[in-house]
């Protein structure tokens, strides 16, 4: 009798937590075309298994933000050096699905479930700009900004969750069309397009942590 008296108030803490209809969270991803990211995020439930969000990541380009690329001109080579081209920041909303528990504990303090978000993508800004020097006796930085910037991208983050009361973890994958360079593409110096990598599809492993209120 002992044993079911103090089940009870576990169970009711888990379905507590599940009614809760806020929840905070802290994401980190390894993602193919940059390096470690972050994303911070709220989403609201309006009902148990179904919730809208918003959040705001970033993460800077493995390879290096710098790009050396050169020109003839005359007969005579030029030297261009940029930074800054694909440190990138976005802002994510979207909705957000979770199954029912499919395992529970013996002592109903542990759940594991299926999640899915699924969205839109914004990169910040759009349109960049790109500041760069030649590689001449003399030189200083100069400025040029891009134009024609897609807007809209879209993600899909499936993954696996454990819940714990009002805290949740989980492991999942996020894969997105992002093009972590889409904000410089269009930009010109001295008439010449910057030699950019091709658009690749932005997906990695990602761990996160989420708290009900």
């Amino acid at each position: 009798m002992l044993v079911i008296l103090s089940s009870i108030p576990c169970y009711g803490q888990v379905e507590e937590a599940l009614k809760r209809h806020w929840q905070v969270k802290a994401e980190t991803s390894f993602f193919n075309t940059l390096d470690a990211g972050m994303e911070y995020g709220i989403t609201y439930f309006p009902i148990e298994y179904v919730g809208v969000g918003v959040s705001i990541g970033g993460a800077e380009n493995f390879n290096g933000s710098k790009m050396v690329f050169w020109k003839e001109v005359h007969e005579e080579a030029k030297i261009y050096f940029t930074e800054d081209l694909a440190d990138n920041v976005w802002f994510r909303c979207g909705v957000q699905l979770k199954s029912p528990s499919f395992w529970k504990s013996k002592n109903h303090k542990l759940a594991l479930s299926f999640k899915l978000g699924a969205g839109i993508t914004i990169p910040i800004p759009v349109n960049r700009t790109v500041t760069y020097h030649e590689n001449s006796e003399f030189p200083f930085d100069q400025q040029v900004n891009n134009h024609g910037g897609k807007a809209v991208f879209f993600h899909i983050k499936p993954a696996i969750a454990l819940d714990l009361n009002r805290w949740q973890f989980w492991l999942g994958y996020t894969g997105s069309n992002l093009d972590i360079y889409s904000g410089v593409r269009n930009v010109k110096i001295d008439d010449e397009q910057i030699p950019l990598p091709d658009k690749k599809f932005m997906n990695g492993f990602t761990m996160g942590v989420g708290f009900r209120f």
